[in-house]
């Protein structure tokens, strides 16, 4: 089981990473042309996305200016040929891997229970800054397993109540940071595809991922009554791992 999810993880990275060549072609076309033909354009574009890159890695400013941002860099990028491709290529992508989970969903599938069950569905946002099992919800923990374009995502174990070694986190993400509580009785087994980030992993010095996989587990993880297997995959975004 695992040398089969290991291998169709090597295989969506392969994709991913033909995906990317085209992309940084196209967006290379794009900044050659902006800095030769339009430099002013060019500096407005650099400092505007700044400002975003500022917003999205955790320092958060006025929300007016940062929409007011947004959309003048929306519209000033897409008089660039070459990002109006660029976007188009995501677009077909973006459908190419969200085909097989909307077809899937679409099945009709009988069910047959024998006993009463409790059937969960929550409709998780794509985009702004989550906090996971905050102070308002309950302190049962039930496992995470969501699909984020962009965002901050902060989870608290620390607030809730971990037991057995059924404790799952699956978080797929294309930009933003991650930070995960773990309360210092938990063992933890760690498990990071990252494209470009730093990981911060408890005491450990920052790590720089760059197109790589990660894996680690604490000392006493196997031998541990309590465990969360945590299973991270983002594009571009910082991942911290700490204790609370």
């Amino acid at each position: 089981m695992n040398y089969d999810r290991i291998e169709r993880e090597d295989a969506a990275m392969k994709k991913f990473q033909i995906f990317l060549f085209i992309e940084a072609c196209l967006l290379t076309g794009a900044l050659i042309l902006m800095v030769s033909e339009h430099f002013s354009r060019f500096l407005l574009i650099l400092f505007l996305f700044l400002l975003l890159l500022r917003y999205y890695t955790g320092k958060e400013g006025n929300n007016v200016f940062l929409l007011v941002a947004t959309i003048l860099f929306f519209f000033i990028v897409m008089l660039n040929p070459f990002v109006i491709l660029a976007i188009f290529v995501a677009v077909i992508y973006s459908l190419f891997l969200l085909y097989p989970m909307m077809n899937q969903e679409k099945e009709e599938t009988d069910l047959v229970f024998e006993e009463v069950v409790t059937v969960k569905n929550e409709r998780n946002p794509w985009f702004g800054n989550l906090h996971h099992f905050s102070s308002h919800q309950t302190c049962q923990f039930d496992d995470i397993n969501l699909f984020r374009l962009m965002g901050k995502d902060t989870i608290h174990l620390e607030r809730v109540i971990l037991t057995n070694h059924d404790n799952v986190i699956i978080l797929r993400k294309m930009v933003g940071t991650t930070r995960i509580i773990v309360p210092v009785d938990v063992e933890i087994s760690l498990s990071v595809n990252c494209l470009y980030g730093d990981l911060t992993f408890l005491h450990q010095p920052k790590r720089a991922l760059r197109n790589e996989h990660y894996h680690q587990e604490t000392r006493d993880y196997l031998k541990s009554n309590k465990s969360v297997k945590i299973f991270l995959t983002t594009m571009v975004g910082d991942v911290e791992v700490v204790r609370g």
